[in-house]
């Protein structure tokens, strides 16, 4: 009998499924007593780096799974998360990378794999009798920016609707060449964000987000209601979506808590844009801007080639900036409004004046609208320019809970600007809690 032959049966009467004792097994087998034979089981073991989980017959519940072993799950403080699971793998398996980093529940697309160590588990239980599984640990950190592939590709467009519905084309009922447009900014919505009392201390998901959007509109819509505007501008992007690809992460790749699949959460956010341009259509024409951010780069970037194909006619009177430019620049008589996600406050001037140079020659007044913070704030004004960061209606996330982020309220703040004046009126809407 050969040493591979010798050792499965060792670990067969370590399993408990042979009856003959070990004594009896050694000098069956040639072994000078029976500690002899558990003690060379013991080395081949380690020498083949295998961890045999010593369990009792009666003590494998089938239904219930593998006892005796505890699978965990941390965070490390450099950022990065270590898995330590029981896993069934083939030998190819224990090979492949994204095998066995998918079945610790890490997308390989969003996540890098730093270390992996599998040493093998046996088991025994009545039913299967001994089973060769393996201890598997592996250490990942998020990747700097997330891969698509043609699974990804193929699967959005088999999911993603190609027309969504729209209002008939709508009368401008308060349009007039008078030098005023109305300003709506929508910042820091993280649409399909699930968050409830016992983990943040407040209350939201996606039905919750299209009632403040909706409330949002149509308060300011009332309020201007005896108002007339040569324009709209619409502004959309600055997080509006709270997770950018299918593993449910931002665009570099840190998880977030969602309510519903990617897809559904693509779809919706797209009608809600599309509604929202045809609520302000009936003021006036309306001039839509995309700022791009860190939580939904890529999503939002697709959606809004969508939202630009949808108002190709010019029938609609919409205009669609869905560049992926990170700060955007909009003129309108001797104002320049630059819209960013975020910017260094003290590096603002020497940005805008450099990229804008082309537009804000000849304007009396640089406005800068900010998000990213969910609050509102107003900066020092510098020369011309003047800072602000805008607020949010949307709730708070568990991790800007935990790190102590604090919201103080849920506003929108909307602006209408004077060809020659700059801003005359402020329009915010509180939402009460």
């Amino acid at each position: 009998m050969n040493e591979e032959q010798l050792y499965k049966i060792g670990l067969e009467k370590k399993a408990g499924n042979i009856d003959k004792t070990w004594d009896q097994l050694a000098d069956e087998y040639g072994f000078s007593t029976g500690e002899a034979y558990r003690g060379w089981i013991k080395r081949e073991q380690k020498k083949r780096g295998e961890v045999i989980q010593q369990l009792d017959v009666e003590e494998i519940d089938d239904e219930k799974g593998y006892n005796g072993y505890q699978e965990t799950f941390e965070y490390n403080k450099d950022g990065t998360y270590k898995s330590d699971k029981l896993l069934r793998m083939s030998e190819e398996q224990k090979k492949d990378i994204k095998y066995i980093m998918n079945a610790h529940g890490f997308d390989p697309n969003v996540w890098e794999l730093i270390s992996c160590r599998n040493n093998m588990w046996n088991v025994y239980s009545k039913q299967d009798g001994v089973q060769q599984l393996y201890s598997s640990k592996i250490v990942v950190k998020p990747l700097a920016e997330y891969s698509w592939n043609a699974e990804d590709i193929e699967k959005l467009f088999k999911n993603l609707k190609t027309e969504y519905q729209s209002k008939r084309v709508i009368h401008a009922k308060q349009y007039e060449q008078n030098g005023n447009i109305l300003v709506v900014p929508i910042a820091d919505f993280h649409y399909n964000l699930l968050s409830d009392k016992n983990t943040t201390g407040n209350d939201y998901n996606p039905e919750i987000a299209e009632k403040l959007y909706y409330h949002t509109l149509f308060d300011i819509e009332s309020r201007v209601s005896n108002r007339k505007f040569e324009k709209v501008l619409f502004i959309v992007g600055n997080d509006f979506i709270n997770a950018d690809n299918i593993s449910g992460t931002t665009t570099k790749g840190t998880p977030q808590d969602n309510n519903s699949m990617w897809f559904s959460a693509v779809e919706k956010a797209t009608q809600l844009i599309i509604n929202g341009i045809d609520i302000l259509s009936e003021i006036a024409p309306v001039d839509v801007q995309y700022v791009p951010s860190n939580h939904d780069l890529h999503t939002m970037f697709g959606i809004m080639q969508t939202i630009k194909a949808h108002y190709r006619d010019p029938k609609y009177k919409v205009n669609v900036d869905g560049s992926p430019l990170p700060r955007k620049y909009y003129k309108f008589g001797k104002n320049l409004i630059a819209l960013s996600h975020d910017i260094k406050v003290k590096d603002a001037l020497k940005i805008i004046t450099t990229e804008g140079k082309e537009h804000w020659t000849g304007c009396n007044h640089i406005i800068c609208l900010l998000a990213h913070l969910h609050q509102a704030m107003v900066y020092d004004k510098q020369g011309y320019l003047e800072i602000m960061r805008l607020p949010t209606i949307s709730g708070w996330s568990r991790w800007t809970n935990q790190e102590g982020y604090v919201q103080t309220e849920k506003k929108n703040k909307a602006f209408i600007i004077n060809k020659d004046l700059g801003i005359t009126d402020e329009l915010n809407t509180i939402i009460l809690n």
